[in-house]
């Protein structure tokens, strides 16, 4: 979570954690994203989730995915994607959040060069701007971001090439941020985020539909990637 949205819970047997939960009294206000849910689905198809209905058919194919799932081979984290928790007008629209622990190793995605690093603020100050962080330009020129990172959670610094799978930092719980998560997004160009710019900062900052090659969804749940990662479903990375 980088910023306030207006977010509805899962029934009550669902609700696992803050990240779930907040910000229950726009359920009413947001429900009509069913309708268009209904609409849309005649033409590409769509998933409604709980909380906000949104379009599959922006999402790139997972198996031809430049992009692996953020934590190690063989882990398995709940995504709670913002597509389904967000306004759709929303710059962070297809950033996700991961449940994970803080301390637990992150992966580069993809290949790239580290462009920023923040490392300096502790874990649990829950103040905005506070957040610790890695961006990665790929060579598309799009931008990884990995936020709410622990304190010296950065392994790489500016200007070092990473590759896909390399562990490139440590996850948090720093900045606004209500419990131990992983921020990630990938923005269309760099960079938006402190101390610069806001993390909404636009074009910088403009999130772009993900999908993943290697996930594959904790049972009782199928794995459909078709949407990307879907709203409070554990994913498991496979070997890629």
């Amino acid at each position: 979570i980088l910023f306030p949205d207006a977010v509805v819970t899962r029934p009550p047997a669902l609700v696992a954690s803050p990240l779930l939960a907040a910000a229950a009294s726009a359920r009413t206000r947001l429900r009509c994203a069913v309708v268009c849910c209904a609409m849309t689905t005649a033409l590409a198809g769509c998933v409604d989730d709980g909380l906000f209905a949104y379009d599959c058919a922006v999402f790139p194919p997972s198996e031809s995915s430049p992009y692996i799932l953020p934590w190690m081979i063989g882990a398995s984290h709940r995504a709670i994607p913002h597509a389904a928790k967000t306004s759709p007008n929303t710059p962070q629209k297809y950033a996700i959040d991961v449940l994970m622990p803080i301390g637990t190793p992150v992966i580069a995605m993809r290949d790239g060069v580290v462009v920023r690093i923040e490392e300096s603020f502790v874990d649990g100050d829950n103040v905005p701007r506070h957040e610790n962080y890695v961006f990665v330009e790929h060579e598309d020129a799009t931008v990884g971001r990995y936020v709410h990172l622990t304190y010296g959670g950065a392994v790489f610094g500016i200007g070092d090439r990473v590759r896909q799978g390399e562990v490139i930092g440590y996850s948090g719980h720093t900045g606004n941020s209500t419990e131990p998560h992983l921020h990630v997004d990938v923005t269309r160009s760099c960079c938006a985020g402190p101390p610069d710019t806001e993390w909404n900062t636009l074009p910088a900052g403009e999130t772009l539909p993900l999908s993943f090659r290697n996930a594959t969804a904790a049972p009782p749940r199928k794995t459909d990637l078709s949407c990307g990662l879907l709203y409070g479903v554990s994913y498991t990375a496979e070997p890629y």
